[in-house]
């Protein structure tokens, strides 16, 4: 499993990956959010800059910016059979991004996110931990 959907996937796997859950905990602490991008649409992306003529420059490709207490919720929710652990979530962590990347100049140039929600993120990311016997079925 690559590495960023193994730390994606730290509050599912039982009992929790306490190590995937510091790096995300790190990101969150170090830029004031976790910013999110499916891989589908991180290829995409990289795909439509190489063949959009009036490209140049660098473009951040982010199409949601979240926080780690909102990853376990949208996950509680949804895949109650995992017992997300939401009862690590006060104290130090944030509710709401303090810093949000933004992809306006990729979405100004005609990009189009196919996934822009953490729920079609996340759908993907459990089915292929599942399919790597890393998360129950």
């Amino acid at each position: 499993m690559a590495s960023s959907c193994y730390h994606a996937v730290a509050r599912v796997t039982p009992p929790g990956d306490e190590a995937a859950f510091a790096v995300l905990k790190g990101i969150e602490m170090a830029t004031g959010g976790v910013p999110m991008v499916h891989v589908a649409d991180l290829c995409h992306a990289e795909m439509f800059v190489a063949e959009e003529e009036a490209a140049a420059g660098r473009y951040i490709c982010c199409s949601v910016n979240t926080t780690i207490a909102e990853i376990a919720r949208v996950l509680n929710d949804k895949y109650p059979q995992y017992d997300v652990k939401t009862n690590m979530l006060s104290g130090e962590l944030l509710e709401t991004p303090r810093v949000c990347l933004s992809s306006a100049k990729l979405i100004g140039e005609g990009f189009v996110y196919k996934y822009k929600t953490l729920d079609e993120i996340y759908g993907d990311v459990v089915e292929y931990g599942k399919a790597l016997a890393i998360l129950p079925n």
